[in-house]
């Protein structure tokens, strides 16, 4: 899948978080997120561990 795809998709969907509050963009969570899954990741612990290095 290439990023143009994924962002395609994911477009719609809406952030309901507090804009003052964002820290990272949704977009980044969730591509952050699928990398992680496809590397393996199975719980939100391991995420933050792979999108920390």
């Amino acid at each position: 899948m290439c990023l143009e795809n994924f962002t395609l998709h994911f477009s719609a969907i809406q952030d309901p978080r507090q804009s003052a509050k964002v820290t990272y963009p949704l977009f980044d969570i969730l591509f952050s997120s699928l990398c992680a899954v496809i590397a393996g990741a199975e719980g939100w612990s391991d995420i933050q561990e792979y999108t920390e290095g």
